[in-house]
């Protein structure tokens, strides 16, 4: 049965020169790639990037389950509250790769302004401060532990 397709022939070609028109066809938002990206890196646990690109709903609710988690934490209850940041923590991630893939748009789900040009350059900086995130967590920890704490 698998030898009745021409493999190359079915992958070879894929995105032609009609659907890059279409992609270029389609409408662009007010609302500028580079502003959601640094917002979801950098106040992403808040969902700023949710609130700039019009998602109300979904923007309070990661804002309220981050609160909730710090105040957990202020109120010694460790593990809950951790669990909430933890999910926060982890939304957070998606909605970078949501945006860095082009599936996150604005509430119009128009793609956003900008998203073509600095896409490549903004997942090359989000690895490299992921990655530099985890090396930091794996020194603090390497740190405590022989120092004893």
């Amino acid at each position: 049965m698998a030898r009745d397709y021409d493999l190359d022939e079915l992958y070879a070609n894929t995105y032609t020169e009609e659907d890059r028109r279409a992609f270029e066809n389609q409408p662009t938002s007010e609302k500028k790639f580079l502003v959601a990206w640094a917002l979801a890196l950098f106040l992403g646990p808040i969902g700023a990037q949710r609130y700039y690109l019009g998602f109300l709903p979904t923007a309070m609710l990661k804002t309220l389950m981050c609160c909730g988690g710090a105040v957990l934490l202020v109120l010694e209850a460790v593990t809950p509250g951790l669990a909430l940041l933890g999910v926060v923590g982890a939304w957070t991630i998606i909605d970078l790769f949501l945006l860095l893939s082009g599936t996150m748009r604005d509430r119009k789900d128009h793609r956003l302004a900008g998203y073509a040009k600095y896409v490549g350059i903004c997942a090359a900086l989000t690895v490299l401060i992921l990655v530099g995130f985890v090396v930091v967590a794996m020194v603090v920890r390497t740190s405590a532990a022989v120092s004893g704490s």
